[in-house]
């Protein structure tokens, strides 16, 4: 019989019953964790629908562009792209500006502290910065 209890910085123990020793594994990201990492983490160029299908393996990234913007009062650019096959088209959505992804890092951070999963680190908050550029705003 195995029992989880919960270490510090979201580490879940398991503590065998045959041996008593704890083995820390560490909880894994949720899928809206992964989505807004991979938003923030596109830059300028921003991201489509059919991307967050891709890489991240998760459907209808309209809803979470969209929960962003109703959670934190942000604005993100829409701009239409055709698909290949001619039929039809996508949004490519793109964060307008740095004060945007900052927000965006807080509520990241924010929910990774609570729900006891590792957050974004110093280094790749300043990786997610570099790119959105000081005066950078959508056209």
């Amino acid at each position: 019989m195995q029992k989880n209890t919960r270490g510090e910085a979201g580490i879940i123990e398991q503590v065998s019953a045959n041996d008593n020793t704890a083995i820390p594994t560490i909880k894994p990201a949720p899928k809206k964790h992964r989505a807004r990492c991979y938003m923030m983490r596109t830059g300028v160029n921003g991201f489509t629908e059919n991307e967050i299908l891709r890489y991240c393996r998760l459907s209808s990234a309209r809803n979470y562009a969209t929960e962003l913007e109703r959670r934190l009062d942000i604005q993100l650019e829409r701009i239409s792209e055709p698909n290949g096959d001619g039929i039809g088209s996508h949004f490519r959505y793109r964060i307008t500006c740095r004060a945007d992804v900052m927000r965006v890092i807080q509520l990241v951070n924010g929910n990774a502290t609570a729900g006891g999963y590792r957050g974004l680190s110093q280094t790749e908050i300043n990786d997610i910065l570099s790119l959105y550029p000081e005066a950078f705003t959508a056209a």
